[in-house]
């Protein structure tokens, strides 16, 4: 029913159709025209664009043989702290503007085996600059802060002694 009353609406309209301005009555105008002649005049000579060096397509692209497209960074940890078998806890986490960690983006959490870990992680390259804190189980309130920032063209790996 709702398509048959569409139908209907829309050839209302349609039929009513669309009129123009003024009279219906139409007037034959006369009008003159008159041509000048024209002399063709050839357009001056320029010189083609500058072609682009810009690459247009991925196909002009050139990549060196040593960039491998990773937007990865394997990170080696390796903390020894000879404390014996003091009992601790190792956040590695990205830098907060305060230079502690930022807790809500933490890479690494894992507790020491004494006083030592070895292990790896995967880092973004937007993981520039990490804090790693220790925090030790007894009586000492603030962590040990060790930091580390990745610099181009060196070994990923994040002593901590």
């Amino acid at each position: 029913m709702k398509h048959y009353t569409l139908v209907i609406i829309s050839l209302m309209l349609s039929a009513c159709g669309g009129g123009g301005e003024g009279s219906t009555s139409t007037k034959a105008e006369s009008t003159t025209v008159t041509q000048t002649p024209t002399t063709s005049t050839p357009p001056p000579e320029t010189s083609p664009p500058e072609t682009s060096t810009d690459p247009v397509t991925m196909v002009d692209l050139t990549i060196a043989p040593e960039f491998d497209l990773s937007s990865k960074i394997e990170l080696s940890v390796d903390v020894d702290l000879n404390m014996g078998d003091s009992r601790a806890y190792l956040n590695i986490c990205l830098k907060d503007d305060d230079n502690k960690a930022d807790y809500n983006q933490c890479l690494l959490r894992a507790p020491l085996k004494q006083s030592k870990l070895t292990s790896t992680v995967m880092l973004a390259n937007s993981a520039l600059e990490l804090v790693a804190e220790v925090w030790f189980y007894d009586s000492q309130n603030e962590p040990l802060r060790f930091y580390w920032q990745h610099e181009e063209g060196q070994s990923a790996v994040f002593t901590i002694r």
